[in-house]
């Protein structure tokens, strides 16, 4: 996930650069990255945690491995959108639901106080966006609350440069953007395709990916 991480500053310099720069002379702008963190980790946590609870449901029925069918199906499906360059399935219905959150978000962004600042930052996370839908995704695909939380966490904190950056001068990463779509979609396919194999591997169709079989169980590396 760390590629999407860091190549993911040319999208969001793009989408969210031109909000942060609106404030970006505001006396309490750093409260925006305070409360955008805050949301992604909790964003994280809950994906996780809905992972979870299906893997759990699956298990009762004997079908576990269809949590990594899913979550990886759709890791792939994003992935494939965005390499594409095609617009992912209900992006338009969600833009469209999203609307009443994007005219609060533009009255937060207009007061220069700490509060509303901080949750300008905060409910940034409801802006339609397939990277974060790529990521979160990936954060359910774990089953891990505690993964969810740590992925949601060094989401936000490895995007925050690019909007850093925003707040002096929107064009400086404009000619790396270019090679947003494919290191993000191919990212996204890979994880995903790693997934799907990991559940054909828990159906015992083909074997897992170990790095080092040798050691103990308790310390293997599964790349699926």
């Amino acid at each position: 996930m760390l590629p999407i991480y860091i190549l993911g500053n040319l999208h969001c310099i793009g989408m969210c650069g031109p909000l942060v720069m609106m404030i970006g002379q505001h006396q309490y702008r750093y409260y925006y990255f305070l409360g955008r963190t805050l949301s992604f980790s909790l964003a994280g946590l809950l994906a996780g945690g809905i992972g979870a609870v299906a893997d759990s449901f699956f298990k009762q029925y004997h079908l576990s491995e269809a949590t990594s069918f899913l979550f990886g199906g759709i890791l792939v499906g994003l992935g494939l959108c965005t390499f594409s360059g095609w617009t992912y399935p209900g992006y338009r219905w969600l833009s469209k639901q999203m609307g009443k959150a994007n005219h609060v978000l533009s009255l937060l962004m207009l007061q220069d106080r700490a509060w509303p600042t901080f949750l300008f930052g905060f409910f940034t996370i409801a802006l339609p966006c397939g990277q974060t839908l790529i990521v979160f995704s990936a954060c359910a695909l774990s089953g891990e609350m505690s993964v969810g939380l740590l992925n949601g966490f060094a989401f936000a904190l490895l995007t925050s440069p690019s909007l850093f950056l925003a707040m002096k001068a929107h064009a400086l990463l404009k000619e790396a953007k270019q090679y947003y779509q494919v290191v993000m979609g191919v990212s996204a396919m890979l994880v995903g395709t790693l997934a799907i194999l990991r559940g054909v591997a828990d159906m015992g169709l083909i074997s897992h990916w170990v790095l080092n079989p040798e050691a103990a169980a308790h310390y293997h590396l599964v790349i699926f």
